[in-house]
């Protein structure tokens, strides 16, 4: 006989919890349907319903708690409308739980009843609610993007950017939002920064071609460069050249790369894309003539090199590369007359050698004067003068370059 009536007081517990539970559902929903909703105690009330085993997995427990959400975002935006004293992060957090409390009902509410049907009972009232509050992610977004919570922005923007997702917002039309891509945008900046270029280039390239475009375009290589990730970058050069054929950074950047992988025929088909759009560029010239030199095309890089000091005489890389073209000519020649056995033919050699080093010394001393920290100017000089004989002028750059040490 005891062993029953233990039996039956476990059963009254367990029948008593379930009922709590469920008050407790009905206390939260009475709390925010009241005159004047208590949201903290619906609050309180509708978090013991959706822990508790009892009521967790019932699609109305998880409707109501959106409801409760919903009732908090509402009331802490009147206060905000009228007060300017909201708190804004309540809200936000506030319409985050929402959405995800009543996409936690639907997918509750599909499923089989007991008889194998299916008989939703919420999903049109789901749909009506979630959609009215999309905008207030926007809010959400720019309040915690202000703020420099970065993560929380993106968080608020990419739940916007998921409502045409949404298994119930099917049909809805919302993929045809106007605002996807500028919110898109809003995500990719919000990455940024945050310093998550794993992230940002995603939705960079989604509005590349539809928002600033010309400083998208520049960001991505900037995050691809972060992310070594070497295939896009150079694609990104490629279309940003293409797109942006007046502006030198692309196509500057895609020389630089290609000459520093020794892929000189593709060097030079950038250069020679980047001249066709500007003829007048002494620094274009200057980077084809270095192109052909690498290529042992002498006598083209110096008309090149020719055609930058023509436009800017004081171009001092262009000067430098041009007597560099003299000087290392004449350094051949120094080891061809230095292995000359005959003394006569020695000197006659030797006299043209001084010419030799006499041509460059014009462009070196020039773009000395313009730039006299180059090592580079420094060190051709002291060579000229001693190979010419100035003694004196050989002291001094000699004395130079010790200082520049």
């Amino acid at each position: 006989m005891k062993k029953i009536v233990f039996l039956l007081s476990a059963v009254l517990l367990v029948g008593g919890s379930a009922s709590a539970q469920k008050n407790n559902v009905s206390k939260a929903k009475a709390k925010i349907l009241s005159e004047t909703p208590d949201t903290k105690a619906a609050k309180e009330a509708i978090l013991l319903a959706i822990e508790d085993p009892t009521t967790k997995d019932l699609a109305s427990t998880w409707f109501t708690a959106g409801d409760v959400f919903y009732t908090i975002y509402n009331e802490q935006q009147k206060i905000q409308w009228t007060l300017k004293k909201g708190d804004q992060a309540l809200m936000a957090n506030s319409l985050k739980s929402a959405i995800d409390s009543y996409t936690k009902a639907d997918s509750l509410d599909q499923l089989p009843n007991e008889k194998g049907k299916i008989k939703p009972k919420f999903r049109k009232k789901i749909v009506e609610k979630v959609k009215g509050f999309q905008r207030g992610f926007i809010d959400a977004g720019s309040y915690f993007y202000e703020k420099k919570e970065f993560y929380k922005s993106l968080d608020m923007f990419q739940t916007y950017l998921q409502y045409p997702n949404l298994k119930y917002m099917e049909g809805e039309g919302l993929e045809k939002d106007t605002l996807i891509p500028l919110i898109t945008y809003y995500c990719a900046l919000s990455a940024t920064q945050a310093e998550d270029p794993a992230i940002s280039v995603k939705y960079f390239e989604q509005i590349k071609d539809t928002i600033e475009s010309k400083w998208v375009y520049g960001r991505l290589c900037s995050e691809y460069l972060i992310l070594k990730d070497t295939v896009n970058l150079i694609r990104m050069y490629k279309l940003g050249a293409q797109k942006f054929p007046t502006e030198p950074f692309y196509t500057s950047n895609l020389i630089n790369y290609y000459v520093n992988e020794d892929l000189m025929d593709e060097a030079l088909v950038w250069i020679n894309q980047a001249l066709s759009q500007d003829q007048k560029s002494s620094i274009l010239w200057n980077v084809k003539g270095r192109i052909l030199e690498n290529t042992k095309k002498l006598d083209e890089c110096k008309v090149c090199y020719q055609k930058a000091l023509d436009l800017d005489p004081n171009y001092a890389d262009a000067l430098g590369n041009m007597g560099r073209l003299y000087y290392n000519h004449a350094v051949e020649e120094l080891d061809r007359i230095n292995a000359i056995r005959d003394d006569k033919k020695y000197r006659v050699e030797k006299v043209k050698l001084k010419e030799l080093f006499n041509q460059a010394k014009p462009f070196f001393e020039k773009a000395y004067s313009i730039n006299p920290n180059d090592r580079d100017f420094v060190i051709a000089l002291r060579g000229i003068y001693y190979n010419t004989g100035n003694e004196e002028k050989f002291k001094i750059m000699d004395q130079r370059i010790k200082d520049l040490k």
